[in-house]
């Protein structure tokens, strides 16, 4: 009887670790390139990266974005509220679809593309739709009054 006690025992301990090992490499995004649940890689791997860009920045350096990991950014937009995201991020303007989202702060236009590390900016709006255009995304700035 001892011997059953055990061996259920020892079969709960192994499935609490294959659940603790998911869970880690679902949301640690250190790993996010060992994942095997993430398929999102397999579906654009020939996507067009932004060329008129002047430089660009880190998402860690985001105050909004910093705790989110790269993979849950795009769910993570969904539901926050776009005019407050505008007034903490400071945007006057901002446009945004499934893969992208564009925004104008002073004189610099911002282009983010959901799950990438970084942040294109860009000092023409020209720039920035031109680059939009060559990656097949149509997006419009709009006021913040506009959401």
């Amino acid at each position: 009887m001892r011997w059953l006690f055990r061996l259920i025992r020892n079969l709960l301990a192994l499935v609490m670790i294959i659940i603790l090992i998911v869970i880690v490499y679902k949301n640690v995004p250190a790993i996010s390139e060992l994942n095997p649940f993430d398929h999102s890689s397999d579906k654009n791997t020939e996507s067009v990266a932004p060329q008129r860009a002047n430089s660009t920045y880190t998402v860690e350096d985001n105050p909004l974005l910093q705790n989110v990991p790269l993979g849950q950014t795009k769910q993570a937009f969904k539901w926050i509220s776009k005019s407050e995201f505008m007034d903490v991020s400071g945007l006057e303007r901002m446009g945004y679809d499934d893969n992208y989202v564009a925004g104008q702060r002073g004189t610099e236009y911002i282009l983010y593309k959901f799950g990438e590390p970084k942040m294109y900016v860009y000092q023409t709006e020209q720039d920035l739709l031109n680059d939009l255009q060559e990656m097949n995304s149509n997006i419009k700035l709009l006021p913040k009054t506009s959401y």
